[in-house]
């Protein structure tokens, strides 16, 4: 009888025991993520395993394109499902995913203040609506004004330029002194890069596209006008910037700035430093320096800032441990070492004094006190609206097929429609 009673007792103890395992450890999660454009050693594959070692939780990733991962996760919250616990949330998607609650907010989860206290404040704000916060990002792609020192100083020019009248100064000696073909190139096609390039030149003349509510106010704010003004006359008058900007991608615009036919790029995205210095595509190698300031109308430093975060779906049966997932990928430690490991850019503040980082990366401590101002898209329901919309009247203002004027009203009159 006893034998029988400390077998049942045996079984209860190991049936508690796997009751708790199964609580607290043996979940499983499923993320469905982009993978890192840097991470070409598969480092968040490792480190996810290692997540699955020290807590238990079990972790399918699901890596796919960018595009694929979107049409995914829309996909899937619009239909309310259940399968992803853990998925990318764009810096462009906070207005429409909060409005439909498609979201757990994170601030009642443990540690989450401690994130929202150390990472680079831009980057909580751009994935907080309504005093919440719903994504920690893990993709820190904010742009940096960079230049070819080597030509400046061949130029007889001390410093890079701190305000845009001062670029098209400087961009005219160089052009006249044969050191360079432009100034500057960009990319300001229609498509979402000429939309992000556009609305950082209107950022850094203070202007406006939208008000506080949402209201488009592209036409009545002058700062707006100020840079659209400055665009025309820079690219068709000054002719410092390149005119294939109007048709040229973010590679397109990267691969002249190589080939050292411009002196400038105003929001360079962090891997153009190390592009830069790699022979096999760059023939500027060891001339290219970061600034210490961003490009302003002389009042309002800015640099653009396109990061993406973790999030958890409303409908994820398994928060707790999408959590803990979250908070171990977007942790200060791991944030550290994929800086050592593949160059990915911080979103902890800390880290940009870092004594290592700086050991391996010195102008990264420019790339802090850019950060300092860095400033996201806005955050509207109709966003692909005004971007589509943005896009083509701004070609048109740009080639002078329209005024200023005309062409901001334009836009305006669209974008309240779209709005409605």
């Amino acid at each position: 009888m006893k034998r029988v009673m400390v077998l049942i007792l045996a079984v209860f103890m190991a049936c508690l025991v796997l009751s708790a395992g199964t609580a607290l450890g043996a979940q499983k999660i499923a993320v469905l993520m982009p993978k890192h454009e840097m991470d070409t050693v598969g480092l968040y594959e490792e480190k996810t395993r290692q997540f699955e070692q020290e807590t238990g939780i079990q972790v399918e990733l699901i890596n796919m394109g960018w595009d694929n991962v979107a049409d995914r996760v829309i996909a899937e919250l619009t239909a309310g499902g259940s399968s992803y616990d853990v998925i990318e949330f764009d810096n462009a998607w906070l207005a429409k995913f909060a409005a439909n609650d498609w979201l757990e907010p994170l601030d009642g989860f443990t540690g989450v203040d401690v994130a929202k206290k150390g990472m680079l404040p831009g980057l909580i704000d751009k994935f907080s609506n309504g005093g919440k916060l719903y994504g920690v990002t893990w993709n820190n792609d904010t742009r940096f004004f960079m230049y070819n020192k080597a030509m400046l100083e061949k130029g007889g020019i001390a410093a890079p330029p701190r305000t845009w009248r001062e670029l098209v100064e400087v961009s005219k000696k160089l052009q006249e002194q044969g050191i360079a073909k432009y100034g500057y190139i960009d990319s300001y096609l229609q498509a979402q890069s000429g939309t992000n390039e556009l609305t950082y030149i209107v950022y850094s003349f203070g202007g406006k596209l939208v008000d506080d509510n949402g209201k488009p106010v592209m036409a009545t704010d002058p700062n707006t006008k100020t840079a659209y003004e400055f665009l025309v006359s820079a690219m068709n008058d000054d002719k410092v910037i390149d005119p294939a900007s109007l048709t040229s991608d973010y590679e397109t615009a990267a691969n002249v700035f190589f080939m050292g036919d411009t002196a400038f790029f105003v929001q360079a995205w962090p891997g153009i430093y190390a592009d830069a210095n790699n022979p096999d595509v760059s023939n500027i190698v060891g001339q290219i320096a970061v600034a210490d300031y961003a490009l302003s109308d002389g009042s309002h430093q800015v640099v653009l800032t396109l990061p993406e975060a973790m999030a958890i779906p409303k409908t994820s049966k398994n928060k707790e441990a999408a959590w803990k997932y979250i908070e171990y990928m977007t942790s200060k430690e791991f944030d550290k070492e994929k800086a050592v490991a593949i160059g990915a850019l911080p979103v902890w503040s800390e880290l940009y004094n870092d004594r290592e980082l700086l050991a391996a990366y010195p102008y990264w401590e420019q790339f802090g006190k850019q950060s300092e101002f860095a400033k996201g898209l806005p955050d509207l329901l109709w966003y692909d609206e005004l971007s589509n919309i943005m896009a083509v009247e701004s070609q048109r203002i740009m080639l002078k097929r329209v005024s200023v004027e005309d062409g901001l009203k334009s836009m305006q009159e669209q974008c309240e429609k779209a709005m409605q």
